[in-house]
């Protein structure tokens, strides 16, 4: 698929909002296009199109080539619910990917994720999301793109370090990733002082739960972001805008699509985590990877700046 020109698309709400994170955003989705053969592609976005309502047309169903039968079975499960990914459809769609399954879970994950976010923000700013031309360099392969996109999310920091860990905690238990359920964020809990000990073990029935409304509200965007992004309507995006700055809905919406990176983890069965008890502590340090250690004296070493 060719990109169109840099200047085709009209000047979007959040375009000055962490505008490299968004070309970054952009380039990937044009390099997932490319890093799957259109035999098995089409009929794969056609089927996650069809699930997130996105409107995607001239997408084929239809395939002569054998691998699509389990690709598009593990697609469906990946993007309606990767908690219910069963060991069948694992073997099924890797004895049919061979080697190139981890790279076809990375399409896929493209193809669902950043799907949902394009969806989100043209609901939450009432304006279609159109992707810019965003070249990238021919060796650049996709992991290496998703790499910097997660690296450079995580150094936004608009909003706050409690909001920022209750969305990302919420998408775990959604996604039911084993790992995230078990990890802390070192800046949440001290944020969060006293009440960080029971605050993020009420996350499943956060409605009913000692937050405040700015933080349900952040929850409710979160849910509709993991589930049916065209649930988002003009209420809840009202409600949105009453508690947060374009910037911090841009990073909501962007901290969902770097957590979400778990479905991959989930999807290939290698969430397990480190911890048999208790929790794992973290935080992100300047270049925006992940340190975690049992010992929070030594995340907070490992990520003073």
């Amino acid at each position: 698929m060719t990109p169109p020109p840099a200047d085709a698309h009209p000047t979007l709400p959040w375009s000055g909002v962490a505008p490299d994170v968004l070309a970054l955003f952009d380039a990937i989705e044009w390099r997932a296009q490319g890093s799957l053969d259109l035999s098995v592609q089409g009929p794969v976005r056609h089927a996650i199109a069809g699930i997130l309502g996105t409107g995607e047309v001239g997408l084929s169903s239809t395939s002569t080539d054998p691998r699509v039968g389990p690709a598009v079975a593990f697609a469906e499960q990946f993007v309606i619910d990767v908690a219910g990914m069963t060991d069948e459809l694992r073997a099924a769609m890797t004895a049919a990917m061979g080697g190139d399954a981890f790279s076809f879970v990375q399409v896929v994950f493209v193809c669902d994720v950043f799907s949902r976010a394009r969806i989100a923000l043209g609901r939450l700013f009432d304006t279609p999301y159109v992707m810019s031309a965003s070249p990238v360099e021919a060796d650049v392969d996709l992991w290496t793109l998703l790499e910097q996109l997660m690296q450079t999310v995580a150094l936004l920091s608009a909003l706050d370090p409690l909001t920022t860990e209750l969305i990302r905690l919420r998408g775990a238990r959604v996604h039911n990733c084993r790992l995230c359920r078990s990890r802390r964020s070192v800046r949440a809990l001290d944020a969060a002082g006293d009440a960080g000990t029971t605050l993020f073990d009420e996350i499943d029935d956060y409605e009913h739960a000692h937050f405040d409304e700015r933080q349900k509200v952040a929850l409710r965007l979160t849910d509709a972001l993991v589930t049916q992004p065209n649930s988002i309507d003009s209420a809840l995006a009202a409600s949105v805008h009453e508690y947060f700055s374009v910037a911090e809905i841009v990073e909501i919406v962007l901290d969902v699509v770097r957590n979400a990176a778990n479905k991959i983890a989930v999807a290939f069965g290698g969430d397990a985590p480190v911890v048999t008890e208790g929790v794992e502590f973290y935080d992100i340090d300047a270049s925006g990877e992940v340190v975690a250690n049992v010992d929070i004296a030594a995340v907070r070493a490992a990520t003073a700046r």
